[in-house]
């Protein structure tokens, strides 16, 4: 995706009025599941909730995180029993998920010109302090903003993750950048009054992410890097 001169110009204004940079993990930093696929772990899931007594098979996803959601809706003790295989699965994946081109440049750029970057993710935190600790970025990364194990309700899109890295960073939505990769992250950024700029790994995913008020979409994060540098 080539952006137009106005984009590249919103661009830099959206990053040069940032001190924080919020990330969503799987996505803009990493493929989480290209190593066991998210179909793949789905399956687990659902043969796992079986053997607990939770009949997920109407629930017709690759998301192991939709069936995250949906065990929970059946109780809150089987909700917790598959977070916490989930919680395995994801932490497996992370040990061998592959890098996001462009996006360890990006934190690194970010840390380098004096901005703060937080991870503010639907996945577990284990996961991604795994995945952070493989590629030596743990020191690039000052927040984890992960799942809170047991509320799914706060998960993206709701905006509660992205408001509590407003709060441990102490700054206004208007001093943060979120990047993020699905609608729910453009919904949450919106909710919390984030500028969101929509990282398009899929070209069908731009047109998604810009009706749901990304203010910029890119479909590479070295774009995002160098609009930093």
């Amino acid at each position: 995706m080539s952006l137009p001169a106005g984009t590249r110009a919103q661009l830099a204004d959206l990053l040069r009025g940032a001190r924080v940079i919020l990330l969503d993990f799987d996505g803009p930093v990493a493929h989480l599941f290209a190593g066991p696929s998210a179909p793949d772990v789905a399956d687990a899931v659902r043969r796992f909730a079986t053997v607990r007594g939770v009949d997920l098979s109407d629930i017709h996803t690759d998301d192991p995180l939709v069936l995250l959601r949906a065990a929970y809706r059946h109780s809150s003790e089987s909700g917790r029993d598959v977070e916490a295989h989930v919680i395995e699965h994801e932490t497996r994946a992370a040990a061998v998920a592959a890098p996001t081109s462009g996006a360890h440049e990006l934190i690194r750029a970010a840390t380098s010109t004096g901005r703060t970057v937080l991870i503010v993710s639907n996945n577990s935190e284990r996961a991604i302090r795994t995945y952070l600790a493989r590629h030596d970025l743990t020191d690039h990364v000052a927040h984890i903003i992960g799942r809170p194990f047991g509320h799914p309700e706060q998960m993206k899109p709701d905006p509660h993750l992205l408001n509590a890295a407003l709060d441990i960073t102490r700054a206004a939505p208007t001093q943060a950048v979120f990047v993020g990769d699905s609608i729910t992250d453009a919904i949450a950024g919106s909710a919390a009054g984030v500028p969101c700029i929509g990282y398009a790994k899929k070209p069908d995913r731009a047109e998604g992410l810009a009706d749901a008020d990304a203010l910029v979409v890119v479909d590479d994060m070295h774009t995002l890097a160098t609009a930093l540098r």
